[in-house]
């Protein structure tokens, strides 16, 4: 039986029914939409400041929850995450010890040298899904902070592994890219970035949302 949601929340002020803080950074309908993305959404969100990923990340978390969905974080290190998970105020030992959080080195999904083996990669990805519904969760929800992929993949590659998932996926997963749109910029990587957003469904914005049309 899965635990009630507040359990894995370590302080009153930060239960899943608050936001980050009171200064919201993002707008609450859109963090309501995020916290409802279905099984199937590829989504993008261009962030600024860690804030607001934070944010976020914390909508994203109490959706799975309130869904019964695993969430894996996809990362270079674990560390990388432990401020996204003190900003959303849970205990990430209840989580993991449930079964419902995982930390994923992006290492596994870009381990071959040379091109990207994107078949490879999206096998990986629905084993995944595969062991979460196994596991006893209706889904799984993937986050990730992406703009890390180009330490592994060149951005053709990464823009081909976005356009392989598609706007929508036919994997019981739901995947969340946030990409930090002030670092792909310094590296003269916009016309990356307005790439990538035509290969998601959904492109989250602090205001609203925008749902990309089917081809």
């Amino acid at each position: 039986m899965a635990r009630r949601n507040s359990t894995y929340y370590t302080r009153m002020s930060d239960k899943p029914e608050s936001r980050v803080d009171s200064t919201n950074l993002i707008s609450p309908n859109v963090c309501e939409y995020i916290e409802a993305l279905q099984l199937g959404s590829h989504a993008i969100f261009c962030y600024d400041i860690k804030e607001e990923v934070v944010q976020v990340f914390n909508s994203y978390l109490k959706g799975g929850i309130d869904r019964n969905e695993a969430l894996r974080l996809m990362t270079p290190t674990r560390e990388v995450y432990s401020d996204f998970l003190q900003g959303a105020g849970v205990d990430p030992k209840l989580l993991e010890r449930d079964g419902r959080l995982h930390f994923l080195a992006m290492r596994e999904l870009f381990a071959d040298k040379g091109p990207l083996n994107i078949h490879r990669v999206l096998q990986f990805m629905q084993k995944l899904a595969q062991e979460d519904r196994d596991g006893g969760f209706k889904g799984t929800r993937v986050i990730s902070l992406s703009e890390y992929y180009l330490e592994y993949t060149s951005p053709s590659d990464l823009l081909q592994f976005e356009r392989e998932i598609g706007r929508d996926s036919n994997l019981p997963l739901t995947v969340t890219c946030t990409y930090d749109g002030r670092k792909l910029l310094k590296r003269g990587l916009g016309e990356l970035l307005l790439s990538l957003f035509q290969h998601h469904g959904r492109i989250i914005g602090k205001e609203l949302v925008i749902q990309n049309p089917d081809d």
